[in-house]
């Protein structure tokens, strides 16, 4: 039995454009002007790690909480109306799962917002379980980068490296399987730029070629 864990956004589905908009708006709101916004904002980082690379001279925790809460507040709010899954790559899933394979979400996207997408496009019975980075920032655990959570993935479903791939599109993906000695696949229709995807372990340019692997 093989194990897959898919990154969201970039990977699952574009979610570029609404995420762009909440981070406009919620910059808005804590007055941050970035004039190279739209030139160097890339979805799928973790909102601290995009911060500090939009804002390199004025991060701070409270700061980066503070951006967290506010963009939190637009996107939960917007309905997600310009989110779309990349064509093939449910049916490359569910073809994994059909065989027997066991599949996951592993992402650094919030919770709240992994589990609206998760309902907007009818995932619930797809995948096994939904990774997210804060899915514990409230409990004794805390928030998790990618590396971590994929650790703790792996030890609450009693798997191995070697039976475990992860498929992404940017280098916190790929860094994060290396971390756990496992495989990755970078697909190239996402966020990722070609030094980032140099990382991975193999890359497919279509969703049919994950089940060639």
């Amino acid at each position: 039995m093989r194990t897959w864990f898919f990154d969201l956004d970039g990977t699952l589905a574009d979610t570029d454009a609404d995420i762009r908009v909440s981070w406009r708006a919620a910059m808005e709101d804590l007055g941050l002007v970035c004039d190279n916004f739209e030139r160097d904002f890339v979805a799928g980082p973790p909102i601290e790690v995009m911060f500090k690379r939009l804002f390199p001279g004025q991060y701070t925790e409270e700061l980066a909480l503070k951006l967290r809460e506010r963009f939190g507040f637009h996107y939960d709010g917007d309905g997600l109306p310009n989110t779309r899954e990349y064509p093939g790559v449910l049916d490359a899933v569910r073809a994994l799962k059909a065989r027997g394979d066991r599949v996951f979400i592993a992402t650094n996207k919030r919770l709240l917002g992994a589990l609206a997408i998760s309902r907007k496009f009818g995932w619930g019975d797809v995948f096994e379980g939904v990774y997210t980075g804060d899915m514990h920032k409230d409990d004794a655990i805390g928030k998790l980068a990618k590396g971590p959570l994929l650790a703790l993935a792996m030890k609450e479903n009693a798997l191995r490296p070697d039976d475990c791939t992860m498929v992404g599109d940017t280098a916190s993906d790929f860094n994060a399987a290396s971390e756990n000695a496992m495989r990755s696949i970078g697909v190239t229709w996402g966020y990722g730029r070609p030094d980032e995807l140099a990382l991975a372990t193999r890359l497919v340019s279509t969703p049919q070629e994950i089940l060639r692997v």
